[in-house]
């Protein structure tokens, strides 16, 4: 059965999630922002890899250290590539199903917070890097961002979410996705 854990991080003071997902056959690392002693202590399996949600400095902080830490391959979106350190990674595709460590997992480009930012979809559940925020979505007042682009992604990953599905997100709480769709004003209208 898999688990995805949290793990809150503090990044000066600016809270930031990271997530380890424990999945069949080893741990995966969603994101590495700030704390990497944290995020690892939280590894129970050797890590298969490491997925990034988006490039932000808030979600890729601590990434080197973890890759050396574990010498796990990372993905990320050739979009937010150029906003990390890394030079050799897995390129995430739109439409992508990868199994990692025994798990599947549906990848969704999700561009608008950044251009690209991704959304990891693990049984019902999704991964949603800085999407869908508590009562709120990322912000679109940064450089590459869109409130189109978050609408036509908001779009996408809708769709999927049942009464069960928990929504990972990069800052604040596990979100049930149901209080999501009846709380929070800025998702569009369920098409």
């Amino acid at each position: 059965m898999t688990e995805i854990e949290q793990v809150q991080l503090s990044m000066d003071g600016f809270e930031v999630n990271a997530y380890v997902v424990h999945a069949p056959e080893g741990d995966i690392i969603v994101d590495a922002g700030a704390e990497p002693g944290k995020i690892l202590a939280r590894v129970r399996e050797p890590v298969a890899a490491v997925l990034i949600t988006h490039g932000h400095a808030d979600h890729v902080a601590a990434l080197n250290d973890v890759l050396q830490a574990t010498a796990a391959p990372v993905y990320i979106h050739p979009d937010d590539a150029g906003r990390t350190d890394v030079q050799v990674y897995e390129p995430l595709q739109d439409g992508e199903d990868l199994v990692i460590a025994g798990q599947p997992i549906h990848v969704l480009h999700t561009p608008g917070h950044s251009p690209g930012s991704v959304t990891f979809v693990i049984g019902e559940d999704q991964v949603v890097g800085d999407l869908v925020l508590p009562g709120s979505v990322g912000r679109t007042d940064l450089e590459g961002a869109s409130w189109e682009q978050i609408e036509a992604s908001l779009d996408k990953v809708m769709p999927l979410w049942t009464e069960n599905t928990r929504l990972y997100a990069g800052h604040g709480l596990v979100l049930s996705a149901a209080e999501e769709l009846a709380n929070n004003p800025y998702l569009p209208p369920a098409r």
